[in-house]
């Protein structure tokens, strides 16, 4: 006995259903999936993941300016106190008399050094460094002269 026609375009259509790949990627998915995706919340959803992570990448690159502008901040305010050290240092080296040559190498490499780091946070650790080298030898040069 054979189905009517009516029931072979049915038995057909589900057939086909059946075979429908699940994607909730609107590129990768044909009309039948377009359609269900968008009957099930699907599309909303991916849409939503999308805004939240576009959100929080939002807050991280805020949260990275923040510290930059610290960092920046931080670096200044070290340049300008070493500044003022090593002037200091180069006035006790001018008025220091009887310097062994080692000292003096000392003080001309702490009044000629330079951080070479290009990230902000090491720039600020190696001119943290400098300042300390700096103020520990003008201590030095300040009990010399006595």
């Amino acid at each position: 006995m054979r189905p009517p026609v009516r029931h072979l375009g049915l038995i057909a259509g589900l057939a086909l259903a059946g075979c429908v790949e699940t994607t909730t990627d609107p590129g990768d998915g044909g009309f039948f999936t377009g359609v269900q995706n968008i009957r099930s919340g699907a599309y909303d959803q991916r849409v939503a993941e999308r805004e939240q992570a576009v959100d929080e990448a939002g807050q991280r690159n805020a949260a990275l300016k923040a510290e930059q502008a610290s960092l920046a901040a931080q670096i200044s305010a070290t340049e300008n106190e070493l500044a003022k050290a090593r002037f200091r240092l180069l006035q006790q080296r001018d008025q220091a008399r009887n310097l062994d040559d080692a000292t003096r190498a000392r003080v001309n490499r702490v009044l000629t050094a330079k951080p070479a780091s290009t990230s902000d946070a090491k720039r600020l650790a190696d001119l943290q460094a400098l300042l300390s080298e700096t103020k520990a030898l003008s201590a030095e040069l300040a009990a010399l002269s006595g």
